[in-house]
């Protein structure tokens, strides 16, 4: 049982706690209304991610900047954008978050993560604001303020904030490495590519040109011989047929 359970149990019956219990020996009192809390303050937006920097590291993207993949397959809807993150990405915060609470001594004590922890332990609670007053009212005796609930609040949202940053950082680089370089190679290969087409297409044309001044050549080289050559099948036969008058004749 969790301690906000153990401070409750005396005025709140846990539906859990009825399952166990073969005959309660009285009706539990209803806890009283508790003083309403103060309007908050406007909490401060979560931080952006940065610009990336040079040798950045994140535990999800080994030192060689190979980033680990994922071992669930990931769901997408039906315009192709991804359902939703994959459990053990939300598994990787919540550890983050736990460890820093365990650790970390800005977290020591009760604070923002006791205080939803507590929540859902009291999520028999139906009406949200009594169960959010409730969880309150109950850990301020372990010296939870509304101050210290707002500013852990906001130290969680800094360190995933930092987080995302080492990891946007980290993935900066290794796209640099793994894709942007390979697409710059493929561009180099693209304008080669075209370079070789368009010295191809000339080459076509130049070849082309060069087969019809071959043809053309060939014609009047071709013309050239055949009316020598008959012309002096023409003058033999003259000179033939002469020859055999002659020796007729005389």
């Amino acid at each position: 049982m969790s301690f906000l359970k153990q401070l409750l149990t005396p005025f709140v019956e846990f539906e859990e706690d009825k399952k166990k219990a073969s005959a309660p020996a009285h009706k539990p009192v209803a806890p009283a209304s508790p003083a309403p809390l103060s309007a908050a303050p406007v909490v401060p937006a979560v931080p952006t991610l940065s610009t990336p920097v040079e040798n950045a590291q994140h535990p999800l993207i080994s030192s060689n900047n190979n980033i680990k993949p994922a071992d669930q397959t990931p769901v997408y809807a039906p315009t192709g954008t991804l359902a939703g993150p994959l459990p053990e990405h939300e598994q990787y915060f919540e550890k983050l978050i736990d460890e820093a609470n365990a650790k970390n001594p800005v977290f020591q004590g009760t604070d923002y993560k006791e205080f939803v922890d507590s929540k859902v332990d009291i999520d028999d609670i139906q009406d949200e604001a009594i169960r959010y007053r409730t969880a309150y009212n109950v850990l301020k005796s372990t010296g939870l303020t509304k101050e210290k609930l707002l500013s852990t609040g906001q130290e969680y949202l800094n360190l995933i904030g930092r987080d995302l940053n080492a990891f946007q950082s980290a993935y900066t680089q290794q796209y640099q490495k793994e894709v942007r370089q390979k697409e710059l190679l493929l561009q180099k290969k693209a304008e080669e590519l075209q370079a070789l087409t368009l010295k191809i297409n000339a080459l076509k044309t130049e070849m082309n040109q060069i087969t019809q001044d071959i043809n053309l050549t060939k014609d009047k080289l071709n013309t050239t011989k055949n009316s020598f050559l008959l012309a002096g099948e023409n003058k033999q036969k003259e000179i033939q047929t002469e020859l055999q008058k002659i020796a007729h004749y005389f």
